[in-house]
């Protein structure tokens, strides 16, 4: 039993290995893609190519004008807005905290968070889906920065109490899984100007990588429990770190930038998204590719500091059929007897004796079930006589 959970450790370490030097590489190779990348396209390049159904744009005197294909009313443009507000203002301070506060105890012992773990992967869940709502269904007026920085957290909060129940242990297993893959694939979309696939006719090329690295790294987590857990939480916890960097760093200007390009397909921010393009500076893309990186780094120091399983085994957890049949990888079996011995301590030495030994203990009846059989021979003969 030793040796088999020895040799599950090993194997475990060998699957976090692989992509560590997986990562390392697609890592570098994206980062010199992106540096030496110098052409750029213009605004009005990007407007003549822009390919989008639900707009006619169209450019009279200098003046670029939107219109519905639908009712051939003209839509209004507004300023884009993701609630990061400008430069160190207070919605920028907030981002910038949330992403500290929630990334770095994800990225160092989220595996050991437990139900805090699952609480922040539902939390950020649900505010990742309403801000991308709220940007791309708020019309040109929108709402201040701080109103949707405020909205978003708040949201935020709400997910993370249901994930540190009981009835959303399981979803916030999965969502960590999902999460892990998604922040994968928008960082590697986000090492190009332009992202990664720069050509409007082609832009669901990039959703349909990030959707991939998503659905690969749910199967990692249903598949290897322990594996799937460990990278998400790593993944995570470095995407929110390097984005919380970036703003302090580059403000909005860098992955903040990059996100909402990505994100805002909203029709009354189209002058704006493309105009403004997504352009991130050099340290942005250091950033970005130094911490895909060290991603799966993170993840098998994780792997190395916390042997136990990431929760109590539960009959509907993911991996529980043959989980339950496991021994901890940093405990030894015991014989049967010396686990009876330890396991009460306070106990005599006759009692311990007679647990180990049952025919001991079950020989303590014996002599008075012997004298129970002489009486009753002895009334018997007594009557006979």
């Amino acid at each position: 039993m030793v040796v088999s959970t020895r040799c599950r450790c090993r194997h475990s370490e060998r699957l976090l290995l692989v992509p560590c030097l997986a990562f390392a590489a697609l890592a570098s190779t994206l980062l010199q893609g992106a540096m030496a990348q110098t052409m750029y396209s213009t605004p009005t390049h990007q407007l003549q190519h822009l390919q989008d159904p639900n707009v006619i744009v169209t450019n009279k005197n200098g003046t670029v004008v939107v219109y519905s294909p639908l009712t051939g009313n003209e839509i209004p443009q507004g300023l884009a807005t993701d609630g990061s507000g400008s430069g160190f203002s207070l919605p920028a301070v907030l981002w910038i905290a949330f992403s500290f506060i929630v990334g770095v105890p994800l990225m160092l012992a989220g595996f050991r968070g437990w139900r805090l773990t699952t609480g922040a992967a539902i939390g950020l869940s649900v505010a990742v889906t309403s801000w991308s709502v709220f940007v791309n269904t708020l019309d040109n007026v929108g709402i201040s920065d701080i109103t949707l920085t405020a909205l978003v957290l708040v949201l935020f909060c709400f997910g993370f109490i249901f994930g540190l129940l009981e009835v959303g242990r399981m979803v916030g297993i999965l969502q960590l899984g999902i999460q892990g893959g998604l922040a994968i694939g928008i960082r590697i979309v986000l090492l190009r100007n332009l992202l990664l696939v720069p050509e409007p006719v082609a832009f669901f090329v990039n959703w349909l990588l990030i959707a991939f690295c998503g659905l690969a790294s749910a199967v990692l987590v249903i598949w290897k429990q322990r594996a799937g857990l460990l990278l998400g939480s790593a993944s995570v916890g470095t995407f929110l770190c390097v984005l919380g960097t970036d703003l302090a760093v580059n403000q909005q200007s860098g992955m903040s930038r990059g996100l909402r390009y990505l994100i805002d397909r909203n029709s009354y921010h189209v002058v704006d998204t493309t105009n403004n393009g997504y352009f991130p500076p050099t340290g942005t893309l250091v950033m970005i590719a130094l911490s895909i990186a060290l991603t799966p780094a993170f993840a098998y120091a994780q792997h190395r500091f916390f042997k136990g399983p990431f929760c109590p085994v539960h009959d509907d957890d993911i991996e529980s059929l043959h989980a339950s049949n496991e021994f901890p990888a940093d405990e030894e079996p015991k014989p049967s007897g010396e686990e009876t011995l330890s396991s009460s301590p306070n106990s005599s030495p006759v009692s311990a004796l007679s647990q180990s030994m049952p025919l001991l203990k079950d020989c303590s009846s014996i002599p008075a079930a012997t004298e129970k059989v002489r009486t009753t021979e002895g009334d018997a003969i007594a009557n006979d006589s």
